[in-house]
């Protein structure tokens, strides 16, 4: 049985066994995923799980309704800091949308990550030289996540009412 197949198997055994831990940003916070009214567990794989072999840095998985994100903590703890914690992001909008387009949850994930304050110029620099700035991931996720910004107008703000 290949190993990705044997993860799908192991996780309503994982969703059941291991409580919710928070995720750690880079700064050394700490969030949780909400996804629809509900804390989606977190499991970190150990070099030795069959996770961790596949060589990904995190997955989202689900059985039925419940979703479960998936960490190989070695592998996350050596990315640099900006797409560290955007994965966090990326991961949790793959239950809270949910999709399984990753182009969709990068572009969702970077609009929650600039929503949470945790995005800007500096941190989107860093993330295009951790892409490659002309990467197609990297520019697809970028013309997502800027267009709803680009195709809203701007609403002037109302007057406060008079007393």
């Amino acid at each position: 049985m290949p190993r990705a197949a044997r993860l799908f198997f192991l996780a309503p055994a994982l969703l059941c066994a291991f409580p919710a831990l928070a995720f750690t940003f880079s700064d050394g916070t700490s969030t949780e995923c909400i996804a629809h009214g509900k804390v989606v567990p977190e499991f970190y794989a150990s070099p030795e799980h069959d996770f961790s072999k596949l060589g990904r840095e995190g997955a989202t998985v689900t059985t039925g309704e419940d979703y479960l994100i998936i960490w190989n903590e070695a592998k996350l703890n050596k990315l640099p800091p900006a797409i560290h914690d955007l994965l966090f992001f990326h991961e949790c909008a793959h239950a809270q949308i949910p999709t399984k387009e990753e182009i969709k949850a990068n572009c969702e994930g970077l609009k929650a990550m600039r929503a949470a304050n945790r995005a800007g110029v500096a941190v989107e620099a860093q993330l295009a030289k951790f892409y490659g700035p002309t990467n197609g991931y990297w520019t697809a996720t970028l013309k997502c996540a800027n267009a709803v910004v680009a195709d809203t107008p701007a609403k002037a703000q109302q007057p406060s009412p008079s007393h």
